[in-house]
């Protein structure tokens, strides 16, 4: 129970800056004028911070060999974040941060059923049920509320 209540926790957080990061984004956009400029801004930021953080914590820095034996696929990992930046900076001012946000989760929750269905990406397959689609129908459902709100 602990591990889940942890692991709820982390989630909740996680989501948290995620919304945090959307209209930060638009406005540093705002500022910048391009939404390359912004997300080549994010990614700066966010190399410098983790080389601080893996000499501060001591952490060794990744030998080619081992990530030459990972698979070609896992490299988009990178441009999928470039994504989410950029698609970020438009959608916000269309629809609000809670628009995007629950437009984003409807997105992912739908993509991870998938993903756990056909076991993309080296997943154990694993059954949707008619739980699993009705969890999905109901976060479609109020994502649309949230969307298409007065």
């Amino acid at each position: 129970m602990h591990i889940v209540l942890t692991g709820l926790g982390l989630s909740l957080l996680a989501g948290v800056i995620i919304a945090a990061q959307a209209p930060i984004y638009t406005r540093i956009s705002d500022g910048l004028g391009s939404p390359l400029q912004t997300t080549l801004l994010a990614f700066s930021t966010a190399v410098c911070m983790l080389v601080v953080l893996m000499v501060v914590t001591r952490t060794d820095w990744p030998r080619w060999e081992a990530m030459r034996a990972l698979p070609v696929w896992v490299w988009i990992g990178g441009v999928l974040g470039i994504c989410v930046v950029l698609l970020s900076i438009a959608a916000v001012p269309r629809l609000g941060i809670a628009g995007y946000i629950a437009a984003m989760i409807c997105g992912q929750l739908a993509a991870s059923l998938a993903f756990d269905r056909w076991g993309f990406f080296g997943l154990a397959e694993r059954g949707v049920g008619w739980q699993g689609a009705l969890g999905a129908a109901l976060i479609a459902a109020g994502a649309a509320m949230v969307v298409f709100r007065p």
